[in-house]
């Protein structure tokens, strides 16, 4: 009786636990956003209020002192008694005593706030520009740090169990979600039919007006390059240079089946002349073919240890899972065609998933399906985008022909118009109650002199739709990036272009820049090369290492199958591990050696820069630190060693 009452006990204990577990999983990762501030009705319409701050980085270096400001607009600007609300936006003082015009940044999105891509990687290339005009980060109105934000604050929850009339099952779902949200907006006296783009388009002439520039350049990326174009369109006489990257047209807004089927056919033909992943994929449009159909004839069911959700090297977390996983081990669900289709269509832009989409779609059809797992439990979980999403489109809207097109093309490409434009749909857009605005869906055109950046493999914004930029503002100059996707528009040689551009020194009218592409190994190396090379510097010395992953790399780099792992991230691991031992010593030779198969490799001579900077020889630390800037200027790693050793 005793050993039952204990077991019991224990039982009780572990549920308890895991609730209570589950609960503060629910309060520390699933916090709520705060309500918003619906107006600034207490302060006068135009009233211009700037102070400073100083930006630091992760080493606590001064970055930079930027401005920031706010400035008071009213909510519905063809409406007098409109509420006010408030533009917040950063700005880089130009250093020059000759300043060239100021150039306003305009996130995409719509819903994306241009001062958190300030704080990314981009900082530096605004810094840089900062040198030679006044730079703006805007966030549009509703979005980051103005007033309202109109972030959601409730999550998608796509349902997950169903494998019936799924489609009409997720666009419910999707629509009672919105109205949610809208719902919340309105009744704090929001007017969302005033989340628009010509509305943001005048907050863009009010802020040239507040500061008292003449004229302004834009530089829109994404749903910024539309929002550029429009104010193009109403303020042309404003306007001196416009960098569109990742370009869009108002006509572009709804995406079309077989321009995201091109993009996989682009890989596919990569995929062709890689000989190991080929071996494995020998057709990769028939292997996402085949997916899709068989996901169409009989979804997947799907469990996944609950502990992926938890960060494995975050000590409370990982016991946080251990607790949650003793009352509910796994997450299961449903994967259908349908859920398959949408989270391509959100990850098609990306860089790192253009890597990865061969090895994802191999990994299902072998019936591995943690990953796609994992991949479905975050999307279901995310928070519905910021409404400004769904009020701007539905005001710009799409012409009944696109409609048509989309359906039309479905029926000869792998995916489906509402896999890829599920949240673009009348009932979601009709869920805000916004009505469409004529005449801010029609192509632009006009003599501004242009730069136009495109990745090759950009599935979200496809290089036709540069074409027709092309054809539109014909006074251009235009960047193509090949093997890049959506988000990797940035890199040394396109911030030399940009700031050639600006300058209006001597550009070529089309700048081919080529970016090396990777493919994730769709199978498990047979061999791990950090663990062997690792073992070897323990056992043998940093010397016998270095020999023998010569002999290894002359034996197998060529081979045409996943044997050992030569990449440049597989040096990058074996050196964390002797950083972690604080064994630079070792660590300098090895990297020493790398550099000499891998040349250009900005993260070695990073790596080998922050050895030396360890191993207290701060003069070669700097040199190695500065040759990896020539070939990476927008690593943060990188330029906070940097700046801390030009501190000292």
């Amino acid at each position: 009786m005793k050993k039952i009452k204990i077991k019991k006990r224990i039982w009780v204990l572990l549920i308890v636990l895991g609730l209570g577990g589950y609960l503060l999983y629910n309060v520390i990762f699933v916090s709520d956003i705060p309500i918003t501030e619906p107006n600034v009705n207490h302060k006068d319409i135009n009233t211009l209020e700037i102070t400073k701050d100083t930006l630091h980085d992760y080493l606590n270096n001064r970055l930079a002192v930027i401005e920031q400001g706010k400035l008071v607009v009213l909510e519905d600007q063809l409406d007098s008694i409109s509420n006010h609300i408030e533009l917040y936006f950063e700005r880089f003082k130009c250093t020059s005593e000759s300043p060239l015009t100021p150039i306003v940044f305009l996130a995409g999105g719509p819903g994306s706030a241009s001062t958190s891509i300030g704080r990314s990687e981009y900082f530096y290339l605004f810094r840089a520009l900062s040198k030679y005009a006044d730079v703006i980060l805007l966030d549009q109105r509703g979005v980051g740090n103005s007033i309202p934000n109109l972030s959601c604050r409730n999550s998608l929850d796509t349902p997950t169990e169903i494998t019936h009339n799924v489609q009409q099952q997720i666009l419910k779902d999707l629509v009672a979600k919105c109205k949610e949200c809208a719902n919340e907006f309105l009744d704090l006296g929001i007017d969302l039919s005033a989340y628009n783009s010509y509305q943001s388009v005048l907050d863009i002439e009010n802020l040239r007006q507040a500061l008292g520039y003449r004229k302004i350049s834009l530089y829109g990326y994404s749903y910024g390059t539309e929002l550029a174009q429009l104010y193009i369109k109403y303020f042309q006489e404003n306007v001196d240079k416009v960098i569109l990257a990742g370009p869009l047209g108002p006509d572009h807004g709804l995406k079309l089946p077989l321009e995201v089927q091109g993009q996989f056919e682009k890989m596919d033909s990569l995929i062709k002349i890689d000989k190991k992943l080929s071996k494995y994929i020998p057709d990769f449009m028939q292997l996402v073919k085949s997916t899709h159909s068989g996901l169409q004839a009989q979804p997947k069911f799907i469990q996944v240890p609950l502990q992926d959700a938890f960060d494995q090297d975050d000590t409370s977390e990982r016991f946080l899972g251990d607790i949650i996983s003793k009352v509910r081990p796994t997450w299961d669900m449903t994967l259908t065609d349908e859920h398959l289709q949408m989270m391509v269509s959100d990850q098609i832009g990306k860089d790192q998933w253009i890597k990865d989409f061969p090895s994802f779609y191999y990994q299902i059809s072998q019936d591995n399906c943690r990953d796609v797992g994992n991949l479905l439990r975050n999307f279901r979980r995310r928070r519905l985008p910021n409404a400004l999403f769904f009020t701007a489109n539905a005001a710009s809207g799409y012409t009944d022909e696109r409609w048509e097109m989309a359906k039309k093309h479905e029926q000869s490409s792998v995916f489906s118009h509402f896999g890829i434009s599920y949240g673009r749909f009348p009932e979601v857009y009709n869920a805000f109650g916004v009505k469409k605005i004529n005449n801010l869906n029609t192509p632009v055109s006009a003599p501004t002199k242009t730069l136009l950046i495109g990745g090759t493999l950009d599935g979200r914004t496809p290089p036709n739709q540069v074409e027709d930029m092309i054809k539109r503002f014909p006074n251009y100059n235009r960047i193509i990036v090949e093997n890049a996707g959506h988000n990797g528009l940035l890199d040394n040689d396109i911030m030399n272009t940009i700031v050639a551009f600006i300058k209006e020194d001597s550009l070529k009218k089309q700048v081919v820049i080529h970016r090396k592409l990777e493919f994730k190994s769709p199978v498990p190396y047979r061999y791990a090369i950090n663990d062997t090379i690792i073992n070897t510097i323990k056992v043998s010395g940093v010397k016998e290492a270095i020999d023998l992953y010569q002999n290894l790399h002359n034996q197998y780099a060529s081979v045409p199958d996943y044997i050992f792992n030569f990449s440049e991230g597989a040096i990058d691991d074996i050196y964390d591990v002797l950083a972690n031992k604080n064994d630079y010593e070792n660590a300098i030779e090895f990297l020493e050696f790398t550099l000499t198969v891998f040349p250009n490799s900005h993260k070695l001579y990073r790596n080998l820069g922050e050895a030396y900077y360890h191993n207290n020889d701060k003069t070669k630390a700097k040199d190695n630190l500065v040759k990896a800037i020539a070939l990476d200027f927008f690593d943060p790693r990188t330029q906070a060693l940097l700046a801390k050793l030009n501190r000292n």
